[in-house]
């Protein structure tokens, strides 16, 4: 069975006008009407209208739920919420434009990443992303610590 991976980090470029092409890979999810906006790390998240939906009325029922404080919910308003905007992509060559604020946000430069995960894309500045990951490899690390033994990631029970 073929599994189609709907994740990566892709190597992208931003041209003169600030706009960054949608790799060939994740395409497909990525067309039309997109909702961009600031990430909660100095990148730029890009999601569908319908992901967007989602993140707005999943932050509603979490933030009542867990009983967020005003500041909390002010915070979360205004670094994603009062960000967002709707950008096109142009369907001949999946170029999409980074309103001027946002690449200012992440530092981006000519040379840039995109990341797809979890539903949604990132665009980051590739130094800024490095430093990121080298703080993910350091808790990764730990968490693969607590699961020796436990887990075996790379064999499930068919392959055995």
């Amino acid at each position: 069975m073929e599994s189609v991976l709907e994740t990566g980090t892709f190597e992208s470029t931003l041209d003169d006008k600030g706009r960054v092409v949608i790799p060939i890979a994740v395409r497909e999810r990525y067309t039309g009407r997109l909702v961009i906006m600031q990430g909660k790390d100095l990148c730029v998240w890009v999601m569908p209208a319908g992901t967007y939906d989602h993140f707005m009325k999943t932050f509603k029922k979490t933030s009542k739920e867990d009983n967020w404080s005003s500041e909390e919910i002010e915070a979360f308003l205004y670094q994603h919420v009062s960000t967002a905007q709707v950008v096109d992509v142009d369907p001949k060559t999946g170029r999409m434009p980074i309103p001027a604020f946002l690449r200012s946000y992440a530092n981006l430069s000519k040379d840039c990443l995109v990341v797809s995960i979890n539903g949604h894309l990132e665009i980051w500045n590739e130094e800024l992303n490095r430093s990121f990951m080298e703080e993910q490899r350091i808790i990764n690390k730990n968490t693969h610590r607590k699961s020796i033994g436990k887990a075996n990631f790379f064999i499930n029970g068919e392959d055995e």
